[in-house]
């Protein structure tokens, strides 16, 4: 049985569209993390629901609080979360999300509720909001690696709960 180039195109694009759809969990949407090559931030319709969801699969997650308008912001959003080696890493082993502080209500009651006042600040909380890890400030891909590495190595060795024992 032989296949047209364009029936073999056909079906591997089929095959991405399904195979990096976005997958729903209740009101959480993460794109799977071998379809990029950058950060993928999740999108959820409260922390309550990314929690819930970051607590039943056991993973951390990672808050990236900024504001569009601040240049350190603008260049960590264009060289660190592009980084290959990081998105990978990230993307496969904690859950991300996004803040604008300077938007919405939610989210910027979100930075109150973490005690956010330096925009960027990526801040590391458990399945249960609990902070793990927070850095003020810009940070270099190979930083923000770093941080995630350590804080992977110590969940992995239960040198920090996850909150769920």
């Amino acid at each position: 049985m032989r296949f047209s180039k364009k029936s073999l195109l056909a079906a591997l694009c089929l095959t991405m569209l399904f195979c990096c759809s976005p997958k729903p969990y209740q009101k959480v949407m993460v794109r799977p993390s071998s379809c990029s090559q950058v950060v993928q931030f999740a999108e959820a319709a409260s922390m309550g629901h990314l929690l819930e969801f970051a607590d039943l699969i056991q993973k951390p997650v990672f808050l990236y609080f900024y504001a569009p308008w601040i240049e350190s912001c603008q260049r960590m959003d264009q060289r660190v979360f592009t980084n290959t080696e990081l998105a990978y890493y990230f993307n496969n082993y904690f859950i991300n999300y996004k803040i604008n502080a300077d938007g919405v209500q939610k989210d910027r009651e979100l930075a109150d509720r973490y005690g956010i006042t330096t925009y960027p600040t990526l801040v590391f909380v458990d399945g249960k909001g609990k902070i793990m890890k927070r850095h003020i400030g810009p940070a270099t891909s190979g930083q923000v690696l770093e941080m995630g590495y350590f804080l992977h190595n110590a969940v992995e060795k239960e040198m920090i709960s996850m909150g769920t024992k």
